[in-house]
């Protein structure tokens, strides 16, 4: 994996192979319990379609043809909107030159404006069972010098590029929810941004994947950790808002492997060390549980030289080898409305919320 931190290369990819992909992430939470996950494809890796053109037609099929995008929002760790939609490629646009997207009525876009980074998230979402969500939100931040993060590779290849644009800002905005819950949001909490990019299918690049970002008052933990080409690569770093970074990857434990109701392990335990700096990882409440993929909403204890601290925040574990095995195709069908008709359990209100 290449780590780089720059937002001038938050930007569209060449992507000629087949099987590539690439993604915006950008997430917020909120102290009176919201939390917001919203994530731009251009070139769905999770995507049924596009697994099977790669099989059926792999020389001529590029990432390009399968955008979409995902959103999921929750209250005090339950989803009360959630829309994974794949579109055709005319209804998608990514820019080569700056940081800016759109797939359907969603679209994004950062500049520097003085010496502040700023982004725009705007959304106008429906799903076939009644629910919408409409969204505009700002996320701002101060730059981070990140170079001893974005110095580091953990192998020597670059098949997957991993650009940590902005570690924390400030997410202001409003949303409004119809259907299943009909509320306007005054939406203020802490974000987060950053962009993948593979240049091959996931499953080639790595065997399991775990990331997280959690905030406390005064820094941010980020961790990447892979397990790629037979060996982990751990990567973890705790930012101080006043700009210093703390290495914690010298030291990483995983532990208390759990089994899901999809026979997933992963380790629901992770513990991070630094000098003078101990911080503990509980993956406790699983709000996106799926044959390949988990996300969490975790609590962390941080202790800093003897000041003991404590933060939620989001997490995220993927499986990629799972995406292909076709027993599990009619699942993914039911959450990811494709191009053309909607499945019929997203048509229906009860159905698809249970699929949440």
């Amino acid at each position: 994996m290449r780590i780089i931190s720059d937002f001038q290369k938050d930007t569209q990819s060449d992507k000629p192979n087949p099987g590539s992909y690439e993604w915006w992430y950008f997430d917020a939470c909120t102290d009176d319990g919201y939390a917001l996950v919203i994530i731009f494809y251009d070139g769905n890796p999770f995507s049924r379609k596009y697994i099977k053109a790669l099989s059926d037609k792999r020389d001529t099929v590029t990432a390009s043809d399968f955008p979409a995008i995902s959103i999921s929002l929750y209250k005090d760790g339950e989803p009360v909107f959630y829309s994974f939609e794949e579109f055709q490629p005319e209804q998608a646009e990514f820019s080569t030159t700056v940081p800016e997207g759109k797939v359907g009525e969603n679209q994004f876009y950062g500049r520097m404006e003085g010496d502040i980074l700023k982004y725009r998230v705007s959304l106008n979402q429906s799903v076939p069972n009644g629910d919408s969500i409409k969204a505009n939100l700002i996320f701002t931040s101060r730059p981070f010098d990140l170079s001893p993060i974005s110095q580091q590779s953990s192998s020597d290849h670059k098949l997957h590029t991993w650009n940590l644009v902005m570690p924390r800002g400030d997410v202001e905005g409003e949303i409004f929810l119809k259907g299943y819950c009909e509320k306007e949001i005054r939406f203020r909490g802490t974000g987060y941004h950053d962009h993948n990019t593979g240049s091959e299918p996931m499953k080639e690049s790595f065997n399991e994947w775990y990331w997280g970002r959690y905030h406390t008052v005064d820094s941010t933990l980020v961790y990447y950790l892979m397990f790629e080409k037979g060996e982990w690569q751990k990567k973890a770093w705790l930012i101080e808002n006043n700009g210093q970074i703390l290495e914690m990857q010298g030291n990483v434990e995983m532990s208390n492997r759990g089994l899901s109701k999809f026979a997933l392990q992963p380790a629901r335990t992770l513990q991070f060390k630094g000098e003078g700096t101990e911080a503990f990882l509980q993956l406790e409440n699983v709000v996106d549980d799926g044959p390949f993929y988990q996300r969490y909403l975790g609590q962390m204890l941080i202790n800093k030289g003897g000041n003991i601290l404590r933060a939620g925040g989001i997490s995220e574990y993927i499986y990629p080898s799972r995406i292909y095995s076709k027993i599990f195709w009619p699942l993914v069908d039911m959450r990811i409305k494709y191009p053309g008709k909607a499945h019929w359990v997203q048509k229906n209100p009860k159905l698809y919320r249970w699929t949440w």
